[in-house]
């Protein structure tokens, strides 16, 4: 009772299934909750792309570093709209979600499927992993918290949107679209701005007599960079800078979340994410540049930009870091929309635990929420919230499950040739050779920072999805009625009825009583621990044994489980019956922590007896009223 009450009001009144179709999002919300990774990603992606240039090759030209930041930031917007246009083709295509996993599992095969599919869990935990770890460095960075408090803050996010997202989808969607709109707004005016400031001069750099001398590189510095190794680190920037591209394959994914006409609905929310996260990663890397902002191991970019634009201190300055914060709490959001359904059709094909496929109280897939909020707070904790440390492990698996998306795509082009369908094959062909090159990119770059336990993991998700299915598959096997036709010709059962008994009380003559309308064959045992009490026992068998006969145990290494499992293998060898069923009297306290002051020896007995063939375990219970 206490535990039921605890947890409505925690989560909110159950909902009836008839509810379900009435909890799906419109696109507003949708917006909010599916997008809110892809554009959190907006915070980190120039970030990191500046991280990787600012190399000592190029220190010597400052404003060079945060100048090759835009071709890199342009071609992964590029990369972006490939992958838009890709996965509004999905969702056309397999309108009931599942995205990457069920493309590959119809076009590509079982093994690809698997391996998109293990790829897309461990993009989901990582995502919440490192939004939540993203949101406390923008408050570090505001120093608004201390850096001694980064985990704990970073796992009480997880948390609390681990508890949102209990509450169902309707409650989530109320929650996180209002900051996430407003999170847009801000940094659109901060763009906005930013680009006034530029184009009026109001930025440290002259551009009048050109870029190079702004930049201070001269056409022989730009030949001796290029011949050196200037693509090498540009290639790198490109791998660090994908992270921007984390989320966009949530929507294909949940398109059931969707109200009708759910797949148009999904498109169009699909086109809004893209336009908004391509026009927010374009406008803050261009205002690093111009402001002539340098990557800080103390200070994220966005917050450095704010600065510049905003002016330290100003409303504008603060509502940026604060949202900033909110948008990359509630971008983890967009894993526990994902994970839990993604999860309920790897439950449904047999390649996750059933538990996965239950709906809880409130119409969501309450496992998989659970799950996915227990492994992220682990991550968290390993990794000490550490953005840069999690982020080598965070895009390997975007992108290869963007590769088999579109690598499945091209072969359902070619099996079914609809209207223009040559146009649709090139576009995901040209998607799947720059997702794949990506992928390798990624996988070379970041292996040893930690890519290497990606690599590792997803085998080893793939494995665990071939050995839960082959178990599935042999318990149908046997459980399986045979197929020949007869009829049902019962046999009949007999047993003999085995009465646990460690002293005499009033929770123990019901269970007498109980065992003598089973069988003729009823025995009461006792295992010798205290021979006084064993003494006692028998002294009052007489008068309330109920006319069950009574075999003592001796047990010389004072041992209930041995002596007593002996007997009843010898008790079957003795009748050959069919069954031998054991009663264990026991009785219930009214207060659930009276528990501890008793020893819980039937529990023990009950679990070694559930291991053993040909027994049948019962429990009457008795119920203290005090």
């Amino acid at each position: 009772m206490l535990w039921s009450n605890f947890k409505r009001i925690m989560i909110g009144e159950p909902l009836a299934s008839a509810r379900e179709k009435h909890e799906r999002m419109a696109i507003p919300i949708a917006l909010s909750i599916f997008a809110s990774d892809a554009l959190s990603s907006t915070a980190y992606g120039t970030q990191e792309i500046l991280m990787s240039l600012n190399v000592e090759m190029l220190r010597t030209y400052p404003l060079l570093v945060s100048f090759l930041s835009i071709p890199v930031a342009l071609f992964i917007t590029l990369v972006l709209a490939v992958i838009i246009v890709s996965y509004r083709q999905v969702i056309k295509v397999y309108d009931n979600g599942g995205g990457s996993y069920q493309v590959a599992r119809e076009h590509l095969g079982l093994t690809a499927s698997h391996v998109a599919g293990a790829a897309l869990l461990i993009d989901y935990v990582l995502t919440a992993a490192v939004s939540t770890s993203a949101a406390v460095d923008a408050l570090t960075s505001a120093h608004w918290i201390p850096l001694s408090m980064k985990v704990p803050t970073a796992l009480a996010f997880l948390g609390l949107i681990t508890l949102i997202n209990l509450r169902g989808v309707r409650d989530t969607g109320l929650v996180f679209s209002v900051p996430a709109y407003i999170f847009i707004g801000v940094m659109f005016t901060l763009i906005g701005k930013g680009a006034y400031m530029a184009f009026t001069g109001q930025v440290p750099l002259d551009f009048s007599h050109g870029l190079n001398q702004a930049i201070g590189v001269t056409p022989d510095v730009w030949a001796s960079l290029w011949n050196t190794s200037l693509l090498l680190i540009l290639i790198k920037a490109f791998s660090h800078g994908c992270s921007a591209l984390t989320g966009i394959e949530a929507i294909s994914n949940g398109v059931k979340a969707f109200k009708e006409p759910a797949a148009e609905n999904a498109n169009k929310t699909m086109i809004l994410m893209g336009v908004i996260l391509a026009t927010i990663f374009l406008g803050l890397t261009a205002l690093a540049f111009v402001f002539g902002l340098l990557p800080s191991d103390h200070e994220t970019t966005v917050s450095q930009v704010g600065r510049a634009v905003f002016g330290d201190g100003s409303l504008f300055y603060n509502s940026l870091q604060i949202f900033t914060a909110i948008i990359l709490v509630f971008a983890a959001n967009t894993s526990f929309a994902g994970f839990p359904r993604l999860g309920s059709l790897l439950a449904n094909d047999g390649y996750l635990p059933r538990q996965f496929m239950n709906m809880g109280d409130r119409l969501v897939f309450s496992n998989g929420i659970v799950f996915l909020g227990l492994v992220s707070a682990i991550l968290v904790w390993l990794y000490q919230a550490d953005t840069h440390g999690l982020i080598p492990m965070y895009a390997v698996g975007v992108f290869l499950s963007f590769t088999l998306a579109q690598a499945g795509m091209c072969v359902h082009h070619l099996k079914n040739k609809h209207k223009h369908w040559q146009n649709s094959l090139f576009v995901n062909a040209f998607g799947a050779v720059v997702t794949l090159a990506a992928t390798i990119i990624l996988t070379v770059e970041k292996f040893t920072e930690g890519a290497w336990i990606v690599c590792i993991g997803i085998p080893l998700i793939v494995w665990g999805f071939t050995s839960i299915k082959q178990h599935y598959l042999s318990v149908s096997r046997q459980l399986a009625l045979p197929i020949e036709e007869g009829t049902y010709d019962p046999r009949p059962i007999e047993h003999t009825v085995l009465v646990l008994v460690s002293s005499l009380h009033r929770g123990t003559i019901p269970a007498l009583e109980y065992a003598r309308t089973l069988s003729a064959q009823v025995e009461a045992v006792h295992v010798t621990l205290n021979d006084v009490g064993t003494q006692n026992l028998q002294d009052q068998w007489q008068a309330w044994g109920c006319g069950v006969p009574l075999t003592i145990l001796p047990s010389p290494f004072r041992s209930i489980t041995g002596p007593l499992l002996d007997y009843i293998d010898e008790v079957e060898k003795r009748h050959e019956h069919n069954l031998v069923t054991i009663i264990i009297p026991e009785f219930v306290t009214k207060q659930f922590w009276h528990n501890v002051l008793h020893n819980q020896s039937a529990l023990l007995i009950k679990t070694l007896l559930t291991l053993r063939k040909g027994k049948v375990v019962t429990t009457v219970r008795y119920y203290l009223e005090e």
